[in-house]
């Protein structure tokens, strides 16, 4: 249940090339659903019990069972009563993590980046590893890849709860803030209800890996791994294992020197831009050399890097500017990325979709104000992934707020944003649009390319 999602979809297909015989069905159709059905996985739109016909185990996504979705409690009430193993989704992927050796990328940032990075480095220097990843990788030519080998790099979703079982060869852990956390609200769907849960989760997802890395920028992981003695670390920050000094951006990478507690550094160069990026990699590197690998050759390969989908993804240009499409959603992403964007030298319009109502009526403040590294910023309306609305939290709080720091900004549907950058931009400008939704559309729109995602 749940098939066309981005994890869904990726252990379907593994376990599907398993052996296995796989169905699925989705709310709605996508390019995924018809993807999985031309793979040889059929596919259903909607939910309906007769799907459990020669059944022998139900999946389902954190979003089922859910009242909202028609016919999903039903399915699952059905498969109880046949007496159907009903499992949900972190429950499949706990199976695979038994089944190989995993490295699980977990935390609130860079996730998807730095298990693309790890893959990267395991295809070339590993023997036929597995991936499941939350996004396009390039490298495998989708979300996932089977492999035969004992390695499987894996990123992992901190905001389902479930994540907290998961035994992992090795943990990296980039970062974790006070995001996908409930506090008095009742949606729990991805969300996990205090941030002191969250912390526990991750505590216990951390403590079942054999070996743990963390990045020792991150205060709230210093809070919770501190103390560790067996534990790696990476970083900016002095007494770091895996140490990153004498950073040089440009506009679109940056080079930096890896300094290792165990002795020696190696130069690193980078084609994905922003010291984000280098701290990623940092992770990455530390996941090859603790895992046996030759770190100067785990370098030369990350030096070939181009990133993953939705991640600081070009879209061409409109009328000169760049265009580009960026999945930041908290705060911390949105300030990131928008730090990449001004290092470009141009004139930055951002084009911002709130993601989550949940997330939004939290964070709208300090989402307001990394948008104002932007010169323009235009806000769409949240993008609810499924939740309902909450009353006294609108774009226009977050337009005003910009304004009130000094920024142009205004309230756009997406048809009007595309018709209002068409007029806007020049050959100076770099259009980004931000969030999780579907503002890609805009970046699709703007550029005159297929509204079809990558």
């Amino acid at each position: 249940m749940g098939i066309g999602g981005i994890s869904m979809s990726g252990l379907a297909r593994h376990y599907q090339l398993e052996g296995f015989r796989v169905t699925g069905c989705d709310a709605t159709s996508s390019t995924t659903t018809r993807a999985l059905i031309e793979s040889g996985i059929p596919v259903a739109v909607g939910h309906d019990p007769a799907h459990l016909e020669g059944v022998d185990t139900l999946i389902s996504t954190m979003a089922a069972p859910n009242e909202r979705v028609s016919g999903s409690v039903e399915e699952i009430r059905a498969a109880l009563e046949l007496g159907i193993s009903s499992i949900k989704r972190v429950d499949l992927l706990g199976r695979l993590f038994r089944e190989r050796t995993a490295i699980g990328v977990s935390g609130s940032h860079g996730k998807s980046t730095i298990t693309g990075m790890i893959a990267g480095i395991f295809l070339e220097l590993a023997d036929d590893p597995s991936v499941q990843i939350g996004a396009n990788l390039p490298d495998i030519g989708g979300n996932m890849r089977h492999g035969r080998g004992k390695w499987l790099v894996a990123e992992v979703d901190e905001s389902d709860p479930g994540f907290a079982r998961l035994e992992s060869g090795i943990a990296v852990l980039p970062n974790l803030e006070d995001d996908h956390v409930a506090n008095h609200f009742e949606e729990r769907r991805n969300y996990h209800a205090s941030l002191a849960d969250l912390e526990a989760a991750m505590r216990s997802f951390a403590g079942k890996a054999s070996r743990l890395i963390w990045c020792r920028d991150s205060a709230l992981l210093g809070e919770l791994f501190g103390d560790s003695t067996e534990a790696l670390t990476y970083g900016f920050a002095s007494g770091a294992d895996f140490r990153i000094t004498d950073v040089q951006l440009t506009p679109g990478g940056s080079t930096y020197t890896l300094s290792v507690r165990d002795g020696g550094s190696i130069r690193v160069a980078l084609q994905v831009p922003g010291l984000h990026n280098a701290q990623n990699s940092a992770a990455a590197l530390a996941a090859a050399h603790t895992a046996g690998l030759d770190l100067q050759q785990a370098a030369e390969v990350l030096g070939g890097f181009k990133g993953v989908g939705r991640r600081w993804q070009s879209w061409g240009t409109a009328n000169g500017a760049l265009v580009i499409d960026d999945y930041a959603v908290h705060p911390a992403e949105v300030k990131a990325t928008l730090a990449v964007a001004r290092n470009t030298g141009r004139r930055v319009l951002a084009v911002l979709q709130p993601h989550r109502w949940v997330r939004t009526a939290l964070h709208w403040e300090a989402l307001a104000d990394a948008a104002t590294a932007a010169d323009e910023v235009l806000v769409l309306d949240v993008y609810a992934a499924g939740e309902q609305p909450v009353p006294g939290v609108t774009p226009a709080d977050i337009v005003n707020r910009i304004r009130a720091a000094g920024r142009v900004a205004g309230h756009f549907t997406a048809e009007n944003a595309i018709e209002h950058l068409q007029r806007a931009v020049g050959e100076n400008d770099l259009v980004v649009t931000l969030g999780a939704g579907d503002v890609w559309r805009v970046a699709a729109g703007l550029t005159g390319r297929s509204a079809e995602k990558d």
